[in-house]
């Protein structure tokens, strides 16, 4: 009976909207140029002073992409192609800005700066050559960017909590760490990585500033304006939706669920479906299937993915993969990239054998479409 119900959810996510009439294959990865955790030293030094950070894998998995995870990445998709001879592309969710630790310190703390993320590649041993290696995996097809906010961070909360003197958040800070986890009630969430996560109007108009600085820095760093975002953690405010569209965001990558602070200081949910459009002309993609090995080993990923896919394509509907990029991260645990990317191969080639009629394409190409 649980089977029955989970897969009439299933059809029940996916029966509504236009249908494109292709089977399009969409790889949408988030956290692109967001530096978690810096470094094997860092990571150490914080479990020494009594961090807690194997509650989440994020916390011990997940860093900045190395040319290395780059290049194996890259080889990876290179090794496919559709029938119109395209290679899976990764729709790069990305980040274009993290905290500058050293000025923030400076300040005592009285001041948010932040540097691009051109400037941290360039800092960080290992990916002096990511930004090389991004270039190289647009031309090629394989690497696709698009907007995923000015850093992965609320800033206004963070910097409030570190000038309170928490002790947590500021080992974390001299490690150049900001996305650990707390047992706290300072946000609904157990950590500060929501940037988008407020209901005050002042702060949505501060976000407003973020989301045009954030997207002016995108089209320096990538060549052209993004059209499609995801908000960090899924979370935004429909307030800043025309904010988004005065900068060129015409699609929303996510959940079926938008979760939208309320003034309870709560979520609310906002239930999107396929292409849905909203009143300004936006529309909203959802992400029907998912490859997140590093969170979940214990799926059986090609057999799920598989299952889900043929309710989607019996529907019409593209097939809109999510993956974080975590699970293709090997600086700070090697086996973790190179055992997910075998299976993630498995994968790809497991839907070109069952549907060889697939064409894989990327988030803002599939809007076009619509």
């Amino acid at each position: 009976m649980k089977l029955s119900r989970d897969i009439l959810k299933k059809h029940y996510l996916n029966f509504r909207g236009k249908r494109p009439g292709k089977k399009y294959v969409v790889i949408e990865s988030d956290d692109w140029g967001s530096e978690r955790i810096t470094n094997k030293e860092a990571l150490s030094s914080l479990l020494k002073s009594g961090v807690d950070l194997y509650k989440n894998p994020f916390n011990y998995l997940d860093s900045l992409e190395t040319a290395d995870d780059l290049s194996a990445l890259f080889e990876t998709l290179e090794k496919f192609r559709d029938r119109k001879g395209n290679h899976p592309v990764i729709t790069a969710n990305s980040v274009v800005a993290n905290p500058d630790y050293h000025k923030i310190r400076a300040s005592g703390f009285n001041e948010y700066y932040y540097e691009s993320t051109l400037e941290t590649y360039r800092n960080k041993p290992g990916c002096e050559n990511s930004a090389v290696m991004i270039r190289e995996g647009m031309d090629a097809g394989l690497y696709h960017p698009q907007f995923h906010g000015r850093e992965h961070l609320s800033v206004c909360k963070w910097m409030t909590e570190l000038r309170s003197g928490n002790e947590l958040l500021l080992k974390a800070f001299d490690a150049g760490i900001f996305g650990i986890d707390m047992d706290t009630d300072l946000t609904i969430r157990n950590n500060f990585m929501a940037a988008f996560d407020s209901k005050d109007k002042k702060e949505l108009v501060n976000f407003g500033s973020i989301i045009e600085e954030g997207s002016s820095m995108f089209k320096t760093m990538f060549g052209f304006n993004s059209e499609s975002f995801i908000a960090p953690c899924y979370i935004w405010h429909p307030e800043l939706e025309p904010v988004l569209l005065e900068n060129g965001i015409k699609y929303f990558q996510g959940l079926p669920l938008q979760y939208a602070p309320d003034q309870e200081g709560q979520y609310k949910q906002i239930f999107h479906y396929q292409g849905q459009k909203n009143k300004i002309g936006q529309r909203y993609f959802v992400r029907n299937c998912f490859f997140e090995p590093s969170e979940n080993g214990g799926t059986n990923y090609i057999e799920e993915v598989i299952r889900r896919m043929k309710i989607i394509f019996f529907w019409g509907k593209p097939a809109i993969i999510g993956s974080h990029r975590i699970n293709f991260m090997g600086s700070l645990d090697e086996e973790n990239r190179s055992k997910n990317l075998k299976v993630f191969s498995e994968l790809i080639q497991a839907i070109l054998f069952t549907w060889p009629d697939v064409e894989f394409t990327t988030t803002d190409k599939l809007g076009g479409l619509y």
